[in-house]
């Protein structure tokens, strides 16, 4: 039994209401991987002067060299994988479904993105990028729902939320789910486009041996896992 670490980000569900989709992310990697994968981040943040978050905001061309070299560490190392659900908000009717309350409704997408990826006879610490709740339970209620879901099966040992400033691994979670925000918003192809972020999404798609991040994957595609949620919550 592997014990992982998942971190989790989200975009652009409370954003610039002209994007479509919003994305919520993670990042997996076994546990006893964790401290060494941010020495090597923290290591190549140093040898380029990148200090700071990192993530998909601050992606531009000074910082180019650095991103691609961060961004092979992720396609180099077998063991860190990401997942994500991609959600057309006009199929969200929080009036109808989730008793007015875009935070209810927010927490059950997180809840589909994750229940679907943890496997049988692991155990995950789950770590949520920290935002403030109208209810002070969110955390808690996500947890126990996927405990129960997951009974006899994967173990969530915890669920925290944490500052995603000082969590490497978040930041990295957001720089991914950034990318395929901006692709399935056609922001790529918007004038005015960063050519820095397009250029970083070519290199990833290339990595990842596909034509385009704007489209789902199979439900058991390990590395880079896109879930085109269809439903409505």
């Amino acid at each position: 039994m592997t014990v992982f670490n998942i971190y989790c980000d989200e975009s652009r569900h409370t954003s610039d209401r002209g994007d479509r989709y919003a994305v919520i992310g993670a990042l997996q990697c076994p546990r006893d991987e964790k401290r060494a994968l941010v020495h090597r981040i923290h290591s190549l943040q140093a040898l380029h002067n990148a200090h700071g978050e990192l993530g998909w905001k601050r992606l531009s061309p000074n910082r180019a060299r650095f991103y691609d070299e961060l961004l092979d560490i992720f396609l180099d190392t077998p063991f860190l994988n990401f997942r994500c659900i991609v959600v057309d908000r006009h199929n969200l009717d929080h009036e109808r479904y989730n008793d007015g309350s875009p935070e209810l409704g927010f927490y059950k997408l997180y809840y589909q993105m994750l229940v679907h990826w943890l496997e049988p006879f692991h155990e995950y610490r789950l770590y949520l990028d920290w935002q403030q709740n109208a209810a002070s339970n969110r955390f808690q209620d996500l947890k126990t729902v996927l405990t129960r879901k997951l009974s006899g099966r994967a173990h969530v040992l915890s669920l925290e939320p944490v500052w995603s400033d000082n969590q490497p691994m978040v930041q990295l979670a957001d720089l991914l789910i950034g990318a395929v925000g901006y692709v399935w918003n056609e922001r790529d192809k918007a004038e005015g486009a960063s050519e820095a972020k397009i250029a970083f999404l070519r290199r990833l798609e290339a990595g990842l041996g596909r034509a385009s991040l704007a489209r789902g994957t199979t439900k058991g595609e390990k590395k880079f896992n896109v879930f085109d949620w269809q439903g409505r919550v």
